[in-house]
């Protein structure tokens, strides 16, 4: 089984090929879907250019399939989903839903494991925002 990404309240796939595809809403409440790359660390995106987004906005993401929200529950400005890796091995991916901002936590039972991106600085201590 190759990795896989969930929706932590749906627990359904939104992962197609090498795309995470999850619907973004912007602050004028708008929404696109926007495709992310599955390899964390990797933040090339994809949306239709008619979304008005710039860089410094929040942007909301939700659930394609339940709608929910994966804003995380300690932080508005990160979001989160499951990955499932080919050994079966659940991790919580929690990442920035600032638009242009580079921050990336895969988490495994409340430890980080790994980090991504530039702006890891803006959340200095992240252990905060891991007890759901």
């Amino acid at each position: 089984m190759k990795t896989k990404y969930v929706c932590s309240h749906c627990n359904q796939n939104i992962n197609v090929g090498e795309d995470i595809v999850l619907v973004a809403k912007n602050k004028d409440g708008k929404k696109s879907l926007v495709f992310l790359h599955t390899t964390l660390g990797n933040y090339t995106s994809k949306f239709n250019p008619d979304f008005a987004i710039k860089e410094g906005d929040l942007v909301k993401f939700l659930c394609p399939i339940c709608h929910a929200n994966l804003t995380n529950k300690k932080h508005n400005h990160l979001a989160d989903f499951t990955m499932i890796d080919e050994n079966e091995k659940k991790f919580n991916i929690v990442f920035s839903q600032i638009y242009g901002e580079k921050c990336t936590y895969k988490i495994e039972e409340q430890k980080v494991v790994e980090s991504f991106g530039k702006h890891l600085e803006r959340y200095q201590n992240p252990e905060w925002f891991l007890n759901k």
